[in-house]
């Protein structure tokens, strides 16, 4: 086993790296904690954060011996660094440009050669992570303490999100977005997770802020381009989960600001209809970019073929089989309850084999628990929330659907308890808003759908 990926030095400056991150993180938060109490739980979320991406770097440094996606992403971005200081314009013509032949012919035994010089999504991650490792000095432990920083900024937004809606909940949606023990490991390192996890953060506070709260439009639709092409680039399927139930939470807030009943009635059909065709138009829009999931029949290839693979003996077992589907609509939509279950709660403890997947199962088992209670303690009440509260519809609604398309195409836990985590502060803080939404809305919403 080679343990040198972390030396001495690394620790060294790891510690003055923090010091300074610490430094900053104290100035934001005393400017901001006067006004927004919320920021009592800053720098408690961003070094949650930090911990979370150094402990997913020594897992995979000694206990996985340097082994997994991390690693890739680690060596690869190095090679581009390397690139960079060799010849800075082959660089830029590799970083702007998709990967060709000619381009691959750039790359030497001086510079090594990339793992994913044929994976466009992964390849994007590690354009993306040369400036970090640059900032970092190439090493694979301050990379993963500043990507945990970068990852933050997406997942503190929706945090804020939340709690502008519900300030009086902001230390349950302090556990539901910025303490979920899943979400810090997996969302912190050098990993695509971590982008998409802050991507989706960003890509709803700036929907928010543009479509329904209407202020800062300059900078959030910068923001909201930024994230929707790291969505599309990385994981076109996160954006097509959010894509939907965004467009129902504006067109929801739109009715839920009608005052008359009767034009309420009216009017639904009209806006909900206008809403799902602005969703198509973005879609057909951007379908060019998506690839394997530009069409229907596309991605339900993909479904099918993802998840037969999952399955193989090169897994080492730890797979699920949800039962064979025909890559058809209805056979897509047979699995509908299986699947979204499985993506919402899966594994369990007992489906664990390894000490990882433990630690998720216990999660799940706890996720799990408070979903029958918020369900199914009150299911009248539950329902009113659901349909009644824009942010509720939308949060589930992209959590479900997203839990689902994740468990249908992916047969193996170990890639499900890292493909799921975009969705687990939406839907626990969702079910949060279902629990307790009703009880404060008069005293503490602040809604402003």
């Amino acid at each position: 086993m080679n343990n040198e990926l972390i030396t001495y030095l690394d620790w060294v400056l790891a510690l003055f790296y923090i010091l300074a991150i610490y430094a900053i993180a104290s100035l934001i938060k005393a400017r901001n904690i006067k006004n927004n109490p919320i920021y009592r739980y800053f720098l408690g979320g961003l070094f949650a954060k930090i911990i979370g991406g150094v402990s997913l770097c020594l897992i995979y440094t000694y206990y996985y011996d340097q082994r997994g996606d991390t690693m890739s992403y680690h060596t690869d971005s190095s090679v581009l660094l390397k690139l960079l200081f060799k010849s800075p314009g082959d660089f830029f013509r590799m970083w702007f440009s998709p990967m060709t032949n000619e381009l691959r012919s750039i790359f030497s035994s001086d510079t090594g050669y990339l793992n994913y010089g044929r994976d466009a999504s992964a390849l994007m991650v590690v354009r993306l992570l040369v400036p970090i490792k640059l900032i970092g000095f190439d090493s694979y432990l301050l990379s993963s303490i500043l990507m945990a920083v970068v990852s933050y900024t997406g997942v503190w937004k929706l945090y804020s999100l939340f709690c502008a809606h519900y300030p009086s909940l902001y230390k349950l949606f302090a556990i539901t977005v910025l303490f979920v023990p899943s979400v810090l490991f997996w969302g912190s390192g050098l990993l695509k997770d971590s982008w998409t996890l802050a991507a989706a953060g960003w890509y709803t506070y700036s929907f928010y802020q543009i479509f329904i709260n209407k202020k800062s439009i300059i900078f959030s639709s910068i923001s909201l381009m930024i994230a929707s092409g790291i969505l599309i680039l990385i994981k076109p399927y996160i954006f097509l989960g959010l894509l939907p139930g965004s467009i129902l939470w504006m067109a929801w807030s739109r009715l839920s600001n009608i005052k008359s009943q009767f034009l309420r009635i009216i009017s639904a059909p009209l806006i909900l209809v206008t809403g799902l065709g602005l969703g198509f138009f973005v879609w057909s829009l951007t379908s060019s970019n998506l690839g394997e999931y530009s069409s229907m029949d596309s991605m339900l290839k993909k479904a099918v073929e993802s998840s037969e693979d999952l399955k193989q003996d090169y897994y080492q077992g730890n797979s699920f089989d949800l039962g064979k589907f025909e890559p058809t609509l209805w056979g897509l939509v047979s699995k509908f309850p299986i699947a979204a279950a499985t993506g919402l709660f899966r594994p369990l403890p007992h489906e664990a084999n390894n000490v990882v997947m433990i630690f998720s199962g216990l999660e799940n088992l706890v996720i799990l628990g408070f979903a029958f209670f918020v369900l199914f303690r009150k299911p009248k009440a539950a329902l009113v929330s659901l349909f009644g509260n824009p942010l509720v519809l939308f949060c589930l609604t992209f959590a479900v659907f997203f839990a689902f398309s994740v468990a249908i195409s992916t047969s193996n836990f170990g890639a499900l308890v890292r493909l799921r985590i975009p969705m687990i502060p939406f839907f626990l803080s969702g079910l949060v808003l279902m629990e307790y939404g009703s009880k404060s809305s008069k005293a503490s919403h602040n809604a402003r759908t």
